[in-house]
């Protein structure tokens, strides 16, 4: 996924380009379950470097729970003049690199639907939107996608015109 940073940026909800040590924050605290999710795109000093990082913190975790998990976290870095390309991608612990076709594209609309959710003031239903977003219906090319083998089949039949095993 090579794309310029001004793309990258509205495809992860920021709206404009951040500066060196600028970052963009999101947060909202739901206090009936008493969770809070603070989602962040920043860029780092140099400016060639963007992360973009999402994490809910928990006022009383269940057993088995984290107090603070983070559930998103990527970084992105110029791959060529005026062109980013998503590097790492780990959503809920986990590697997304190369899991799904366009994982790079899929990761980044992960982000923005769930930048979406905290715009509106709600928490984020990570696994509803992971399905969502994360699926794929694509496949990574393979000979069960169309297409010949490189070995066409030919009968022998059609060979030179020849008939019924006829000779020259």
């Amino acid at each position: 996924m090579r794309t310029t940073l001004k793309d990258l940026m509205d495809n992860l909800g920021v709206g404009y380009v951040l500066s060196a040590y600028e970052t963009c924050p999101w947060s909202v605290y739901d206090d009936e379950a008493g969770v809070s999710c603070n989602a962040e795109v920043r860029m780092n000093s140099d400016a060639d470097e963007l992360e973009a990082e999402m994490q809910f913190m928990r006022d009383y975790p269940k057993e088995g729970e984290k107090a603070v998990e983070q559930v998103f976290w990527l970084l992105a870095k110029p791959a060529v003049t005026d062109q980013w390309d998503v590097k790492i991608v780990r959503i809920k612990g986990e590697s997304q690199d190369g899991t799904v076709h366009a994982w790079e594209e899929k990761s980044v609309s992960f982000f923005h639907a769930c930048v979406q959710e905290l715009k509106l003031d709600k928490i984020p239903d990570i696994d509803e939107i992971l399905e969502r977003e994360m699926k794929s219906k694509e496949r990574f090319g393979d000979s069960s996608q169309g297409g010949g083998s490189k070995a066409p089949r030919i009968k022998p039949q059609a060979l030179l015109g020849m008939k019924g095993g006829r000779g020259f």
